[in-house]
């Protein structure tokens, strides 16, 4: 198992096709998801992540978070993204 699915796994998501594919399901209709690519002539693999909401009876919505990332700025995203969401969950709960 490589250095990124580790992290990620850290970080709750689970790998589909190692260096490829990365899932994780934050709610009833939503998923985190990473997905890598590795261009002829490229020595890495480069990463988008974005969040989807589906709806039952409408287009999905799509967030982007990064597009074409290094692993290392992949990491920093995902990390970045989780500390804001778990915070704004947080607020959210004391609000309420």
């Amino acid at each position: 198992m490589s250095l990124l699915t580790e992290e990620l796994k850290k970080f709750g998501f689970q790998c589909g096709i190692e260096f490829q594919a990365y899932i994780q399901n934050t709610g009833k209709y939503m998923s985190l998801i990473i997905e890598g690519k590795r261009q002829a002539g490229d020595t890495i693999h480069t990463y988008d992540f974005y969040k989807v909401k589906f709806y039952k009876n409408y287009s999905s919505r799509i967030t982007v978070y990064g597009e074409h990332l290094t692993p290392f700025q992949l990491l920093k995203r995902v990390k970045s993204y989780l500390y804001y969401r778990k915070k704004y969950l947080k607020e959210r709960r004391t609000t309420t």
